[in-house]
Parts: structure tokens; C-alpha cells; sequence
């Protein structure tokens, strides 16, 4: 069988493209003197916020490297040196651009061009009005003349009617101050800056000089992904990956949010400090066995626990049974109801609307409408419950008093509240996710079971829950990473700054976030989030342990 290969065409090198490469082994070595020049000044810079000056140093120093092999590699003309050209340029040009155009004051004008645009907005009148007049020519299909001049006006009255929209939002006191802007030397530098590195990246990725690699099909294809992926990389790198990084560093500081100093694993001992004692009697103070610093926690018997941060357990008890018995009522639930919704019932596509209502619905606005439900004076659910009590006692020999439940005023009711009404919102989602399972199972394994004499009940201990295990493990783990972050029910249902009645809500998310800008702890809010995130990669962590097992059992 013929085998088709891939060749490669050798590199080219004439005078013009050896001047090129010389070119860009001369940059690239620039780049590199500049970023080893800026290494010290900015280690004797005192920096308000050390980390950006470490951050910083980091950066500099990762591009005296690549800069470096990028020289070498372009010298041998080998592809992965035009690579990582591109990678330097690219970052070069963007970093340069965005950070000179702050400089020139584009983002702030940005601003106020927006809000200019709200007091011009009826002016884009007009251009529905040309874009009418402009379609109406088509009318005229006949008449040639009166078409043209028809869509000639529409296209005027859409110009104009444009034009004059952007000069009442400020568009040209923009232009102004941006230009004046030029006159800062920091930012005409970085605007030129950013103009050499996109010259030097465009001059890598065509031309000439991509000969000299030997650069095939297959190097653009894949230059070509890059390309496509590297903003949302970026994007990735600025907004997510560093501010975790981040806040992993504010972790192992006391920050409060105007200055930070390195106290290593301090906040983590105090989130994971325990003090167990033995009480001479079940009513001595706790102050009297517990060491200095430390507070009460729980009593078994004579045995006392205390903690010197008592309110991060509480919490994550809360977190852990709100999670607990919200997956129990969102997924056993769903998985009975979309075997129900799965059936050739009358009215399943309403029912499925209907069910998956809550999920696409906003969580604060359902918890609002949750909370005056369970008003303890005028609720709905008071009054139901009541109502019902008033049709029991209808019977002779019954008088079963009115009940007025303090759903969320109360301490053993405010979490189960809010667990239900977690769960509802959570209901129609897994029933989706599980329809979906279900319809990727074959119905003759159903027509098989039901030849051999197997029920019902059989046939969904025996062939659903078995196929639907891969379904069941994605509902169960995201429910669980869902229900371990709960905050805005929290946050809306209970009196703030939330967590009440007596930190029975208090959940962890709650927590860190009182943590950090209510008490402005941020170094240790920070810790906590950490503490989080462990517990729920190493909950997810066990889920796929077990998922592999049973698929292995199956097997």
C-alpha cells in the first residue's frame, strides 16, 4: 500500500535572506541586552507591590533566555528558532501596544466615549431611517434610475446620521487627547516599539525569510493554530493564571489589602490549628483545658475540641452538609424523573421545560423570590401549610394548632431552607443531563430484558444505572463542584452580611469572602481559598478514582 509522506523543502539562503537573518539575530540579541539592562534597575526600584517587581524581574529574565536561543536556533535555521521568534515577537508587540495605549489614555477616553454615546444614541435614527430608504430601492427593480438614486440617499442619510453620531459622542475630543498623548515620551516609545515587533513577526511569518527555515505546509498549519489560540492564551495567562498565582503568593502574607509581608505558612497553621482536652466535668469552661488562643469547637461528652479559628470550621460543616444533602435531592431525584420525562408520556415536552425553568433563571432573583417564600408572617409556605392543617382539622376530633415556621430566622431551619431551595434550582439541569444519557442507550437492550421476563425495576438495576454510570459520575461531580461553591443563596436569603442565624449558613465561600473585604484579612481569605480548592480537587480526584473502578469492574 502506497504511503503518503510529507517532505520537507530544504532551507534557502541567498545574500538578501542571509542580511535578514543577520537582521533578526540583531534584534532578537537587542531584546535581550535591553531586558539584562532592565534586571537591575528594577532590583533597586522600590516597588509598591514587591511581587510585581518579582513578577517583573521573572519575565525579564525568561526573555534574556528565549531571546538568546532565539539567536542561536535563527543562526542554524532550524524552525523552532522562527517559532520562537514569532512567540517574542507576538508577546513583545501586544504587552508594548496595550500598555502604550494606556499611556496615551485610549482606555479612559474609551469611557467617556461610552458616555457620550448614551446622548447621542437618537441620532442612529437616522440610519434605520437610510437603511429603509436604501431598501425600499430594491422595489424598483424596473426602474434603474430611481433605484440608484434611492439607495444613494439611504446611503447618505446612513453616513451622515453615522458621522454625526460619533461627533456628538466626543469622537473627536478622543482623537485629541489621544494625540496629544503622543507628546508622553514613555508612550510614543512603546508605540514604536510595538510597531518593530509586529514588523519583525510579520517578517517571520511570510516572505523570504520562512524559506530560510524550510518551512513546509504542515509548519503553516500549525503557525496558523498558534495564531488562532494565542489571545485567548493570553487572556488565559493575564486574567486567570496570574491572579491565581497571585493569590497563592497573598496566601503566605498577612495582606490587607494596602500591605503585605511574608508570614509563610502562618495563615495555614491557623486555619488547621486543633487543641483537643479531656473536661473534669461536662460543664467546665473550655478556657480552663484549651491552650492560649484557642476556642471552643465541639464537646463529645468530656472530650472538647477547640480551634483558633472556630468560624472556618463551622463553615465548612455548613459547606460540606449543604453539599451532601443538595446533591442527594438535585441528582437521585433527576434520575427518576428523567426516566418518568424518557417515557412516551402525554406533555413531556412541557414537563422538561418546566422542570429545566429554574436552572436558566438567575440565582439571585430565585433566592429573592425563595426568601419571601418562606417569610414567616406572609409567606406562601406558612400559609399553604396552614391552610392544610385547617382541611385536616376539618376531621372530627382533630385540632392541630397553626404552625408559623421562622424558615430562615431560625437556626435548625435556616440551612435546610436553603438546601431545598438549592436543590430545586439544581433539579431540571441534572434531568436534562440525564435525558441525554438515557437516549444514547439502545432500546433493544430494553426489548431484550423485556422477552427474557425482566420487570421494570429489573431492567433499570440491570442496564440503566450500569450504561448511565458515565452520566451519573459527570452529574454527581459537578453538582458537588457547584454545591461546594454555594454563596449568592447565601448571601441573598440570610440578614447581612450573611451566614446567619448564629453562623448556621456560614459557608467557606462566605467566609473567605468576609475574610478578605470585610475584614480586609486578604492574606488569609486567600489561604482559605486554597484550603477550598484542595478539598474539591481531591473530592473530584476521588470521584474519578472510583468512576475508573467501576468502569474497570464492568469490564
Amino acid at each position: 500500500m502506497a504511503t503518503t509522506t510529507i517532505s520537507s523543502s530544504p532551507p534557502v539562503r541567498t545574500a538578501a535572506i542571509a542580511r535578514l537573518l543577520r537582521l533578526s539575530q540583531a534584534w532578537h540579541g537587542l531584546v535581550a541586552l535591553a531586558c539584562l539592562a532592565a534586571l537591575p534597575l528594577l532590583w533597586r526600584a522600590e516597588f509598591a507591590r514587591p511581587l510585581l517587581g518579582y513578577a517583573a524581574m521573572a519575565v525579564l529574565a525568561l526573555g534574556v533566555l528565549f531571546n538568546l536561543d532565539a539567536v542561536r536556533l535563527i543562526g542554524q535555521q532550524r524552525h523552532r528558532g522562527r517559532t520562537t521568534s514569532l512567540m517574542i515577537n507576538y508577546v513583545g508587540m501586544v504587552a508594548a501596544l496595550l500598555y502604550g495605549l494606556h499611556l496615551l489614555g485610549v482606555y479612559s477616553g474609551i469611557d467617556r466615549f461610552a458616555d457620550g454615546f448614551q446622548r447621542a444614541a437618537p441620532l442612529l435614527l437616522g440610519v434605520v431611517v437610510g437603511y429603509l430608504i436604501y431598501s425600499w430601492g430594491d422595489r424598483y427593480v424596473g426602474f434603474a434610475r430611481t433605484q440608484r438614486s434611492l439607495q444613494r440617499v439611504g446611503r447618505w442619510v446612513m453616513l451622515i446620521s453615522g458621522l454625526l453620531t460619533l461627533l456628538v459622542a466626543g469622537l473627536i475630543q478622543g482623537l485629541i487627547a489621544t494625540l496629544l498623548g503622543l507628546g508622553n515620551p514613555r508612550a510614543l516609545t512603546l508605540i514604536v516599539l510595538a510597531l518593530l515587533f509586529g514588523a519583525m513577526c510579520t517578517l517571520m511569518w511570510r516572505g523570504d525569510l520562512s524559506r530560510a527555515f524550510g518551512a513546509t505546509a504542515r509548519h503553516a498549519e500549525m503557525l496558523n493554530g498558534y495564531a488562532f489560540v494565542a489571545p485567548n492564551v493570553l487572556g488565559f495567562l493575564l486574567f486567570f493564571a496570574g491572579p491565581l498565582l497571585f493569590s497563592l503568593y497573598l496566601s503566605f502574607t498577612d495582606s490587607d489589602a494596602f500591605t503585605a509581608s511574608f508570614i509563610g505558612f502562618d495563615n495555614y497553621q491557623r486555619i488547621f490549628s486543633l487543641d483537643v482536652a479531656w473536661l473534669d466535668s461536662p460543664t467546665q469552661r473550655a478556657s480552663e483545658v484549651l491552650a492560649p488562643g484557642y476556642v471552643e469547637l465541639e464537646r463529645f461528652g468530656r472530650l472538647i475540641v477547640g480551634a483558633r479559628d472556630k468560624l472556618f470550621w463551622i463553615s465548612l460543616a455548613n459547606t460540606f452538609i449543604y453539599c451532601l444533602f443538595t446533591t442527594l435531592l438535585s441528582v437521585v431525584p433527576a434520575l427518576l424523573l428523567a426516566n418518568l420525562l424518557n417515557t412516551k408520556m402525554r406533555g413531556r415536552g412541557f414537563f422538561r421545560a418546566t422542570y429545566f425553568l429554574p436552572s436558566i433563571a438567575g440565582v439571585v432573583g430565585v433566592a429573592v423570590v425563595w426568601k419571601l417564600l418562606y417569610n414567616s408572617n406572609v409567606g406562601f409556605l406558612n400559609y399553604g401549610i396552614n391552610q392544610l392543617i385547617g382541611l385536616v382539622n376539618l376531621i372530627p376530633g382533630l385540632n392541630i394548632a397553626e404552625v408559623e415556621i421562622a424558615w430562615l430566622a431560625s437556626q435548625s431551619t435556616a440551612l435546610p431552607s436553603i438546601i431545598i431551595m438549592g436543590a430545586w434550582q439544581l433539579l431540571g439541569f441534572n434531568i436534562v443531563l440525564f435525558l441525554a444519557g438515557l437516549q444514547t442507550i439502545p432500546g433493544q437492550l430494553y426489548e431484550a430484558a423485556t422477552i427474557d421476563g425482566a420487570n421494570k425495576g429489573q431492567q433499570f438495576l440491570r442496564i440503566t444505572l450500569p450504561l448511565l454510570a458515565p452520566t451519573t459520575f459527570f452529574v454527581v461531580t459537578t453538582t458537588l463542584i457547584r454545591t461546594l461553591q454555594v454563596f449568592d443563596e447565601v448571601v441573598v436569603m440570610t440578614p447581612p452580611p450573611g451566614g446567619g442565624p448564629n453562623n448556621a449558613t456560614l459557608t467557606s465561600v462566605l467566609y473567605l469572602y468576609q475574610s478578605g473585604f470585610r475584614n480586609f484579612e486578604q492574606g488569609y481569605a486567600a489561604a482559605v481559598a486554597w484550603v477550598l480548592f484542595l478539598f474539591i480537587f481531591a473530592l473530584t480526584v476521588i470521584q474519578f478514582r472510583l468512576q475508573r473502578g467501576n468502569q474497570t469492574d464492568l469490564a
